[in-house]
């Protein structure tokens, strides 16, 4: 049976004998926006003191240039540049210390709760990137004009007939307002990609840059592919692959596309093999996936300590810039850890963490200190110590009940409610020192909502009052029992 491939010419199939290349065809359904905002450090430091707008900035973390603006740029800095190469290269270069992130994930965040006002499925990638996939308000505009929006590249003229032109037009419209949203309601400026799929929607973004935007018709996508030349330009293709990848033979995304199948599957498993395959001709199936909050919140600082006091001081700062973190966040943590990389002059020091559950209040930040050093003295033992990274963090967060969906709230909506239920619950709310019931997971009656303790617990003293009959009688309380059920 015959197997497609690409014409290396153009994105059409032919048919072919030769076991090489391509599977199926690509589906040109969807429709993703990739929206990368311009120089994000810089840009937000401009926004909170525009005097910077006309000179050359800087971000400083330790001795490195983390990112500069576009006005800097013009004097030849680049990123991960040390900050003495770029003061020769730009004398004036104004310099801000960039090692403090709050500012700029609050600002991460604004833009991302912005776009899930035109689709649900926004994907974060790192702080100053966005996936959108907008496929769903694309087809509702499917009535409307196709006009691109921005720029376009490659040629247009060889398109295919499953309606992708169009989609990717209106796709180019929304990628516009989503932009101007941005930049109305944050002064931010934004770079995106509009494709058929990530990989290419990402490539194509950074054609022409900043604050421009670019469309790729999926007729173009080789041209693309075999513009990055080296195997490691390729997204998610990172060192450690492109190093196996290079000790193959195999350098450029034409030799990786001109490779048999087999070569590869002898270097990596089948799945890998066919997805590097796809992936040097642009094919990129994954879907975008909707952010999820972080499972761990943590801060931390490489700066040599060498005296309790500044191992103290160090974690009162953080912890201080932590808490604000995790007040956005809108969770409770349950866990608090501290990572702690003691000095080693043979392999400059190894990492090493500990944690407890956190039985501190959020609002005592002194008790929170405690806590921390408490585990840092479980980590560094001596007396006499020299540490090269201090970091704490925050983890197993739960989500604070909503009052509306408790049993309590329930009642509350209606004014007629009577009183004695309200004010046993108030007073077990003053109390929190309610008893598990006999035979309740202690952890799991712990995590409820205390409206419901106070119901379990009600149900037990109610049933220590009852001869039980044969059977269980179908309660809450027998729900969240440890023994079997019969």
């Amino acid at each position: 049976m015959p197997i497609f491939i690409f014409n290396l010419s153009r994105s059409k199939l032919k048919k072919t004998n030769e076991p090489p290349v391509k599977t199926n065809m690509e589906d040109h359904s969807r429709t993703i926006v990739h929206i990368d905002i311009d120089c994000f450090y810089a840009q937000v430091e401009e926004v909170k003191n525009p005097s910077l707008k006309l000179q050359p900035v800087g971000i400083q973390q330790k001795n490195c240039l983390v990112t500069s603006n576009y006005k800097a740029r013009e004097y030849g800095l680049k990123k991960c540049m040390s900050v003495t190469e770029a003061k020769k290269l730009c004398p004036k270069l104004v310099l801000i210390n960039g090692e403090d992130l709050q500012h700029y994930r609050q600002y991460s965040s604004k833009v991302s709760d912005l776009l899930r006002g035109f689709s649900d499925l926004v994907e974060r990638l790192g702080l100053d990137e966005n996936f959108i996939d907008v496929t769903a308000l694309v087809n509702e505009r499917m009535a409307s004009n196709y006009t691109p929006v921005g720029c376009i590249y490659g040629d247009v003229s060889g398109t295919c007939d499953c309606g992708c032109y169009e989609r990717l037009c209106i796709g180019s419209q929304i990628a516009q307002e989503m932009r101007d949203a941005i930049f109305e309601q944050l002064s931010l400026t934004t770079c995106a990609g509009i494709a058929h799929n990530k990989l290419l929607a990402k490539l194509v973004g950074s054609k022409n840059k900043p604050n421009k935007q670019t469309i790729l018709f999926p007729d173009s996508a080789l041209e693309l592919m075999l513009g990055l030349q080296k195997v490691c330009d390729i997204p998610s293709i990172g060192v450690a692959t492109g190093k196996v990848l290079n000790d193959i033979h195999i350098f450029t995304v034409k030799d990786l596309q001109s490779c048999q199948i087999r070569e590869l599957e002898m270097a990596f498993d089948p799945l890998k093999a066919k997805h590097l395959k796809q992936l040097s001709y642009g094919v990129d199936e994954s879907l975008v996936k909707p952010y999820a909050k972080p499972l761990t919140i943590s801060l931390e600082d490489a700066k040599c300590l060498v005296t309790k006091q500044e191992v103290q001081d160090k974690l009162s700062e953080l912890l201080g810039r932590l808490l604000i973190l995790v007040k956005s966040d809108g969770r409770t943590p349950k866990v608090i850890k501290v990572s702690v990389r003691k000095y080693n002059p043979t392999t400059g020091g190894q990492r090493e963490t500990r944690q407890c559950p956190l039985s501190v209040s959020l609002d005592n930040q002194t008790k929170l200190v405690e806590v921390a050093y408490g585990l840092f003295k479980k980590i560094i033992t001596e007396q006499s110590f020299k540490v090269t990274l201090l970091g704490v963090g925050f983890s197993k967060f739960i989500d604070v009940p909503n009052q509306k969906n408790t049993l309590d709230g329930f009642f509350k909506q209606s004014s007629d409610v009577i009183e004695p239920p309200i004010k046993r619950i108030k007073l077990a709310k003053e109390e929190r020192c309610l008893k598990c019931p006999p035979g309740v997971d202690i952890e799991v009656f712990g995590e409820l909502p205390l409206e419901v303790q106070q119901e379990l617990w009600d149900e037990h003293k109610s049933k220590e009052r009852k001869v039980v009959s044969k059977g269980k009688v179908n309660t809450m309380l027998n729900y969240f029992s440890k023994e079997p059920r019969k």
